[in-house]
């Protein structure tokens, strides 16, 4: 705990300081001695110091605080004048109780006019009143009594005051937990709740803590009302619970119990255009709103999610000291998490997220199926052809689960065999079609995807329709192939991601949500579940591409690969092995490289039966003709 005294120059923050050091055994510093000498030797001069002056020195206040924190505690006492000011003290995610030493100019003139040594002349003081933006969450004392009174009044406040975390979390299902252990082992004190259900979910909070015991700083509740009083202003609280009503209803409750200015996070599988109106519902009651996307699973949320914040820039500033601190980082460092934009587009980048990884996820299936019946390769065959195609540069998480999966057996049996194949899902896949199909985006891969699913639930059918259409097996040469398949393979995960980053600059652009591509790509280059090598070079393809399919640097890429996905994708269905999203792609990529197509047919058919017109190929006006097609 950070006890911080601000306030204009002259206001007693020193001496208050020094008699709360006394009386709490807590070491005091004063901000003023931590400015380097250009500071000092231009305030000595009477020259105000602007907020480039003033930038080193609040970076080095704040990693001071770490310390001093880690340490048991500290007094501090720094004027802290701005809003942003503040934020960058506590931008490393120390807990801090504020004190706002307040008076008027009148009787801090009085008293600085007393004071000698003291390199802050008085005539300064205006300036200091000028810029001096008056804190929401501070506790305001007012200076115009004694430094006994003064002393007395912070006292009372700390030892009545029920804040002691610095966030919450509700919700304490896997990921809830994983991030809760994420955040209490980077140091920041948490609160967790979890609801009550009598025989179902009973001391779930008080469970998680005992089970974690070398975890410090984690306090369980089973009140909402307890929990929420124990997080400090303005309270940040990440509710981690399933999408849907529920989410309504939680926020709902917390409004009984929150204040102006606190900050609810979504961090759930939420519909973009839900969160939209969920911002837009608690601007009344000044509720900052932020629907954050996270990904990368229990192990992720655990080690390090890559997390996609959106909603207000205010709540995003609010939260962003910690969750910097939890989130994964890229390879150089730096965390996988950007603020995405207003509205629901954090949401909405999970949303298309999770698009990609469903047609990731399809196109490793679709590989693994064509090896093992089409080419009738053992599994510890694929292992060691996936195992090279990873050292050339086709690693990723989802290759690295393919992997362990087939590695896996049980009672010497390979698992995988025994598990029933129907492929569930949670629904983000579903929204991100419709979308697509709102928005006029070709989607036909990631549709696909989906669509594999919602065959894969149909058993009984599919089991009495094998029976029925019998496929013979087709001999394929299995160099041949292989060497093909990695082409193919290549190929598809370049389409999927054009197509997923193709709806997010259509929907960016829209609704003028400003996003920034290359971040985004970035941002899932570690602690998610589609990070790969092929991030880390789309995000640099994105700072200069639009689109994939435009970029110079991967043309020859398309060019070799689209030869092998039409081989592969012919073969396999010869074989009888279903493709689909190998299929849409390469038909996605015909298409979109097709100058002169077929659709004018189509149009010409919608003109015959529903009188719709067509446009002349020659005729740049735009004029719509009709036509009567049975001449008699």
């Amino acid at each position: 705990m950070i006890i911080l005294l601000m306030g204009v120059s002259g206001s007693g923050k020193t001496t208050i300081g020094g008699m709360l050091s006394k009386k709490m055994g807590l070491p005091f510093y004063d901000a003023d001695d931590f400015h380097p000498k250009e500071n000092v030797a231009k305030m000595t001069a009477g020259i105000a110091l602007n907020d480039n002056d003033r930038a080193p020195w609040l970076e080095r206040l704040s990693r001071e605080m770490v310390s001093w924190e880690e340490q048991g505690g500290a007094i501090l006492a720094c004027s802290a004048l701005k809003e942003d000011y503040r934020r960058v003290l506590v931008s490393k995610a120390v807990q801090v109780s504020w004190f706002f030493l307040k008076g008027n100019p009148q009787l801090i003139s009085s008293r600085m006019a007393q004071r000698k040594g003291h390199y802050m002349p008085e005539e300064l003081l205006n300036s200091q009143f000028d810029t001096l933006e008056v804190p929401k969450h501070a506790e305001h004392i007012n200076i115009d009594q004694t430094p006994e009174k003064i002393l007395q009044d912070i006292m009372s406040n700390l030892k009545n005051k029920k804040a002691v975390s610095s966030f919450g979390i509700i919700g304490m299902g896997v990921m809830g937990s994983s991030l809760a252990l994420n955040m209490a082992e980077k140091g920041i004190k948490i609160s967790v709740y979890n609801r009550t259900l009598q025989g179902v979910e009973e001391d779930v909070a008080q469970k998680f803590v005992d089970a974690n015991p070398d975890m410090k700083g984690v306090l369980p509740f089973d009140k909402l009302d307890e929990f929420v009083e124990s997080l400090e202003q303005p309270r940040k609280i990440l509710m981690m619970i399933p999408a849907g009503q529920i989410i309504d209803q939680q926020i709902a409750r917390l409004l009984t119990f929150i204040d102006k200015g606190d900050v609810i996070i979504d961090g759930g599988n939420s519909y973009f255009e839900d969160s939209a109106k969920r911002q837009q519902y608690l601007k009344g009651p000044g509720i900052h709103f932020v629907g954050m996307g996270i990904s990368g699973g229990r192990n992720g949320a655990r080690k390090g999610p890559s997390l996609m914040p959106g909603g207000t820039s205010e709540g995003f500033a609010l939260i962003k000291p910690f969750i910097e601190k939890i989130a994964g980082k890229d390879k150089d460092g730096k965390p996988c998490m950007h603020y995405v934009g207003p509205d629901g587009a954090g949401h909405f980048i999970k949303m298309v997220h999770n698009s990609i990884e469903y047609g990731e996820m399809e196109l490793l299936a679709e590989t693994y199926a064509l090896m093992r019946k089409g080419l009738g390769m053992s599994t510890g065959e694929i292992v060691k052809v996936f195992k090279k195609w990873a050292k050339e540069g086709a690693d990723s998480y989802l290759m690295d689960a393919v992997l362990a999966i087939l590695n896996y057996e049980e009672d010497g049996d390979l698992l995988l065999d025994k598990i029933l194949d129907v492929a569930e899902q949670t629904g983000t896949g579903g929204w991100a079609v419709s979308t697509a199909a709102k928005y006029g985006v070709p989607y036909a891969p990631l549709t696909a995807a989906v669509t594999a699913r919602l065959i894969s639930s149909k058993k009984a059918q599919r089991v009495a329709m094998a029976k029925k259409y019998d496929r013979k097996a087709v001999e394929i040469d299995q160099k041949e192939m292989l060497s093909s398949l990695k082409g193919a393979y290549e190929m598809g995960r370049l389409i999927n991601h054009e197509i997923g980053f193709s709806l997010i600059r259509k929907v960016g652009d829209d609704e003028n949500w400003g996003l920034d591509m290359s971040e985004i790509a970035r941002c899932w280059t570690s602690g998610s579940i589609i990070q790969s090598s092929l991030m880390e070079k789309l995000s640099g393809v994105f700072k200069k591409a639009n689109s994939l399919m435009e970029s110079s640097v991967l043309q020859q890429t398309f060019e070799e690969n689209a030869t092998a996905m039409a081989e592969v994708v012919g073969t396999a269905l010869k074989a009888g092995v279903a493709m689909p999203v190998m299929s849409a792609a390469i038909n996605y990529f015909y298409g979109m490289s097709t100058g002169e197509s077929s659709a004018n047919l189509v149009q010409a058919q919608r003109d015959y039966f529903g009188e719709h017109g067509y446009r002349l190929a020659n005729d740049t006006s735009g004029k719509v003709y009709k036509n009567n097609w049975n001449k008699e």
